[in-house]
C-alpha cells in the first residue's frame, strides 16, 4: 500500500461545537470501593467539544429518531463469537484526518465546563487526530485523539499485525467542576486536617473568616494492553489501567453536644440543639489499579472465554479531622471521621456459547469473586476525655464472596417463531466477622452497652421467557414472562424475601406501506415474606425497594412516512407504581412521557428535523413525626411533581458549491413542585417554592471544502442556563433562624451565558 505524506495547511476559521444537554444536573456515580467492580457500570463520559462542525451533522437519508425508538428497532440477534481479527482490520480503504485550530470561551462558566474543561474565559486549542496506516504484510498502526487541547482529552495509539497481535496505549482525562461559589472558614482545604482561624467565633466573625474554594475533581487514566493469537482459534488479551482521582469534594460532618444537651449554640433541648453539623471540604486522592486477562477459544460451533479481573483501590487519606465551629464549654473541640477505605476485588469468569440444531444457540457465564477490606481501624474518638474499651479487632477483616451465573438460549425453530429464555443467579455472601464495639456518639460521649456490625448478604434469581411470532407479513406479536426473586440475610433485615412476577406483550402492525404501529403493555406484582419494621422505625414504614408493589407499563408508537420527503413519528409511554401496603413511605409514583418528532428532506441536499418531549415524574409520600413513631399512621403527606419539556430544531444543507451549513436549536425547561399536606392540622403547613431550570443552546456551523483533502470550518455556539433552587438560593453559610447549628457552604446558583468560537482546519489523506 502506498503511503501518502500529508501536506498540512492550517487556516484560521471558526467552528461551533456541540454539547450534551441535560436539564437535570448530571453527576457521575463514584463508588471508590470493591463493590464497584462487582457490577457492570457505565461511567458518565465527558461532555466533549467535538470536531468543529461535525457534531451537528445528520445524514440526509436518515430522519432523527428518539432513543426509545432506536432501542426498539435493534433486532434480537443470536450472539456470535468474537472474531479473531478485529473488525477494523477488515475496513475499506483507510484514511487519516488531522484537525488543528483555536477556540475562545466568552465567559467563566463553571457548570458549562463541568465535564468538557471549558469552564474558564479565554482561548483553548482545538486538536483532534484520526490516522491509520496498513501495510501489505499485515502490519498496521492507528492513532485516535479527541479534545487534545482540553482537560477532557482522549488519546489512543495501537499497532500490530493483522490476525497475529495488537498492542495499545490509551490516555483518558475527565474533569468534574462542581461549584466555585462555595465558602468555608476552615483552613487547610485539600488536606486531612481542617483548622479554624485564631479567635474564630461563628456568631461574630464568620463572614470575615470565610474563604472561597472550588469543588472539583479530575480523573486521569492510563491503560495499556496486548492481544495476540498464539495459534489458530486461540486469542489472549491482557490490559492494565492506572487511574488517579484528585481534588476537593464536600462531605457532611457532625459533632454531638453531650448526653445532657447544652454545649451548642442552640437551645440544646431538641435533636438539632444536641448536634452541630457542617459541610466541610473533603480531600480526594484516590488511586485505582485494574488488570483484565482473557483467554479466548473459537471453534466451529462455539467459543469459550476464561477471564480474570482484579482491581485495587487506595485512598491516600485514611481519615478527616476538623475543629468544631460551634465549640463552647462542654462540647468536643474537634471531630474525626474515616474516609473510603482501601480495598481489593478479584473475579474469575468462564463464559461461552454453542450453536445448537434448529437455528438455536446457547450461551452461558459463571463467575466467582472476592471483595476484601483490611485497612486498620481508626480509634473510637479523638476526644481524649472519653473512656473506651480496646477495639475488638485491628481491622474489619471484611470479606464478601460473589457468585454470578447466567444461561441464555435463543432459537428460531420456524421462520415465523423466535424463542428466547434466560436464567440469572447472583449471590453476595458477606463473610465479615461479627464483633462488638463501643457506641460512641459523634465524638461526644459513650452510650451504655455495645453494638455489633451486621453483615448483609443476598441471593437473586431471575427468569425471562419471551416468544415472538410473525402472524402475517404485516403484523407480529411478542409476549413473555419474568420472575425475580430476592432473598436477604441480616439480623436486622425488614424483609427476608421478595418475589416479583411480570407479564408483557407487544403488538406490531403495518396497516399501510407508509404506517407502522406498535402497542406495548406490561404488568408486574411484587410481594414477599412478612415485613417487620426494625429498631425505632415506625411500624407503618415500608422501604420502597422491598415494599409490596403493583406496576403497570403502557406504550404506543406510530411512524408515518407522509411523503418521500416527510417523516412523522409519535410515541407515548406511561409507567405507574402503586405501593399497596405502605402507610408511611413512598405510596405511589408515575412517569408519563410523550414524544413527537419529524424530519423533512425537500431536496437531496437539504434535511430539517425537530422534536418535542414532555415528561412528568410524579410521586406521593406519607410520613409521621418523631412523636408518633409508635403509631402505624401518617400525619403528613407530600406530592412531588417534576415536569420536563424539551424542544429541538435543526437543519443541514450540503452541496452549496463547496459549502456546507448546519444549525441546531434546543430549548429545555423543568419545574419541580412539592405540595405539603398536614393531616393533623390542615392549612398550617409551609409550602416549598418551585425549583426551576431553563436552558437554551444554539449552534451554527459551516464547512468550506477547499479540495477533497482540506476543509475549513466556521461556527458559533451559544448557551444560556438559569436555575432557581430553594435549597441554597439566598441561604448564607450560617443562619440560625433557618437551620440551627448547621454550617453550610453558602453556594449560589450557577447561571451562565456563554459564547464559544473555534478556529480550525481539517486535512484528510
Amino acid at each position: 500500500m502506498k503511503n501518502n505524506k500529508p501536506l498540512l495547511i492550517i487556516t484560521l476559521a471558526a467552528t461551533a461545537a456541540t454539547s450534551s444537554i441535560a436539564l437535570a444536573e448530571e453527576k457521575p456515580v463514584e463508588q471508590p470501593n470493591a463493590a464497584e467492580a462487582a457490577a457492570s457500570t457505565t461511567e458518565v463520559p465527558a461532555t466533549e467539544l467535538p470536531a468543529a462542525g461535525a457534531a451537528t451533522e445528520t445524514p440526509a437519508e436518515e430522519a432523527p429518531k428518539s432513543a426509545a425508538k432506536i432501542a426498539e428497532e435493534v433486532p434480537a440477534v443470536i450472539e456470535e463469537a468474537e472474531p479473531l481479527v478485529p473488525e477494523e482490520f477488515l475496513s475499506e480503504t483507510p484514511y487519516s484526518e488531522i484537525e488543528l485550530g483555536i477556540g475562545y470561551v466568552s465567559d467563566d462558566a463553571y457548570k458549562f465546563g463541568r465535564y468538557n474543561g471549558l469552564q474558564s474565559k479565554g482561548p483553548f486549542v482545538v486538536a483532534d487526530i484520526d490516522t491509520e496506516n496498513y501495510s501489505e504484510d499485515g502490519t498496521f498502526w492507528i492513532i485516535h485523539g479527541t479534545n487534545l487541547g482540553l482537560e477532557s482529552r482522549y488519546l489512543r495509539a495501537e499497532g500490530g499485525r493483522q490476525g497475529t497481535y495488537k498492542v495499545f496505549l490509551e490516555w483518558d482525562e475527565l474533569p468534574n467542576y462542581k461549584n466555585n461559589t462555595v465558602q468555608t472558614p476552615f483552613l487547610g482545604v485539600g488536606s486531612d486536617n481542617l483548622t479554624l482561624p485564631s479567635g474564630f467565633d461563628i456568631n461574630t466573625n464568620l463572614d470575615a473568616s470565610l474563604n472561597n474554594f472550588e469543588l472539583k475533581t479530575k480523573r486521569e487514566r492510563l491503560t495499556t494492553g496486548v492481544m495476540f493469537t498464539p495459534k489458530d482459534r486461540w486469542q489472549f488479551d491482557v490490559d492494565y489501567s492506572h487511574e488517579t482521582k484528585k481534588g476537593v469534594d464536600a462531605t457532611g460532618a457532625a459533632i454531638g453536644a453531650g448526653p445532657g444537651g447544652g454545649g451548642g449554640p442552640g437551645s440544646g433541648t431538641g435533636a438539632i440543639g444536641l448536634v452541630s453539623t457542617s459541610l466541610i471540604p473533603e480531600p480526594i486522592d484516590y488511586v485505582t489499579d485494574k488488570v483484565n486477562a482473557k483467554l479466548h477459544y473459537a471453534g466451529d460451533d462455539g467459543q469459550v472465554d476464561l477471564t480474570y479481573h482484579v482491581s485495587a483501590f487506595d485512598n491516600n487519606y485514611n481519615s478527616l479531622t476538623w475543629q468544631n465551629p460551634f465549640f463552647t464549654t462542654g462540647a468536643p473541640t474537634a471531630g474525626s471521621m474515616s474516609l473510603a477505605p482501601d480495598n481489593e476485588f478479584h473475579q474469575l469468569s468462564l463464559s461461552g456459547g454453542y450453536t445448537l440444531p434448529y437455528r438455536s444457540r446457547l450461551t452461558g457465564l459463571i463467575s466467582i469473586g472476592q471483595m476484601t477490606q483490611n485497612q486498620a481501624f481508626e480509634s473510637y474518638s479523638i476526644n481524649s476525655g472519653l473512656t473506651t474499651n480496646p477495639l475488638p479487632r485491628s481491622s474489619l477483616d471484611g470479606e464478601v464472596e460473589t457468585t454470578n451465573a447466567q444461561l441464555k438460549i435463543a432459537s428460531r425453530p420456524t421462520d415465523k417463531l423466535r424463542l428466547n429464555g434466560e436464567l440469572r443467579y447472583n449471590e453476595r455472601d458477606n463473610q465479615t466477622p461479627v464483633a462488638s464495639y463501643d457506641y460512641i456518639v459523634l465524638d461526644s460521649f459513650a452510650k451504655t452497652g455495645s453494638v455489633q456490625n451486621n453483615p448483609y448478604s443476598y441471593k437473586k434469581s431471575l427468569l425471562n421467557l419471551d416468544a415472538n411470532y410473525r402472524i402475517s407479513a404485516i403484523q407480529s406479536l411478542r409476549g413473555g414472562y419474568k420472575y425475580n426473586n430476592t432473598k436477604r440475610r441480616a439480623s436486622d433485615i425488614e424483609r427476608e424475601e421478595t418475589k416479583e412476577n411480570s407479564l408483557f406483550a407487544k403488538w406490531k402492525v403495518k396497516p399501510h406501506s407508509t404506517v407502522d404501529v406498535e402497542l406495548y403493555g406490561e404488568a408486574s406484582k411484587r410481594d414477599g415474606s412478612e415485613y417487620t419494621a426494625q429498631g425505632i422505625q415506625n411500624p407503618g414504614l415500608r422501604k420502597y425497594y422491598m415494599a409490596d408493589r403493583d406496576r403497570t407499563q403502557l406504550g404506543a408508537a406510530i411512524d408515518y412516512m407522509a411523503t418521500e420527503a416527510l417523516f412523522l413519528s409519535a410515541r407515548a409511554d406511561y409507567n405507574q407504581d402503586d405501593y399497596t401496603d405502605t402507610t408511611i413511605g413512598l405510596t405511589e409514583a408515575s412517569n408519563p412521557v410523550y414524544t413527537l418528532d419529524f424530519s423533512y428532506t425537500p431536496r437531496h441536499n437539504v434535511v430539517t428535523y425537530g422534536y418535542y418531549t414532555h415528561e412528568n415524574i410524579e410521586s406521593s409520600q406519607a410520613g409521621a413525626s418523631v412523636t408518633t413513631a409508635t403509631a402505624a399512621s401518617s400525619n403528613w403527606e407530600a406530592d412531588f411533581d417534576d415536569a420536563f419539556d424539551t424542544v429541538g430544531l435543526g437543519a443541514k444543507i450540503t452541496d452549496i458549491g463547496k459549502w456546507e451549513i448546519g444549525a441546531d436549536l434546543v430549548f429545555s425547561q423543568s419545574t419541580g413542585k412539592i405540595d405539603m399536606k398536614d393531616l393533623v392540622n390542615p392549612g398550617t403547613e409551609n409550602q416549598f417554592p418551585d425549583n426551576e431550570t431553563e436552558l437554551t443552546s444554539f449552534k451554527l456551523w459551516t464547512n468550506y471544502n477547499y479540495n477533497e483533502n482540506l476543509v475549513y470550518r466556521l461556527g458559533y455556539w451559544f448557551e444560556d442556563y438559569s436555575e432557581k433552587n430553594w435549597a441554597y438560593d439566598g441561604l448564607s453559610a450560617y443562619d440560625p433562624t433557618v437551620v440551627e447549628n448547621a454550617l453550610l457552604l453558602g453556594n449560589t446558583a450557577l447561571d451562565y451565558q456563554v459564547h464559544v468560537v473555534t478556529v480550525s482546519a481539517s486535512y484528510k489523506y
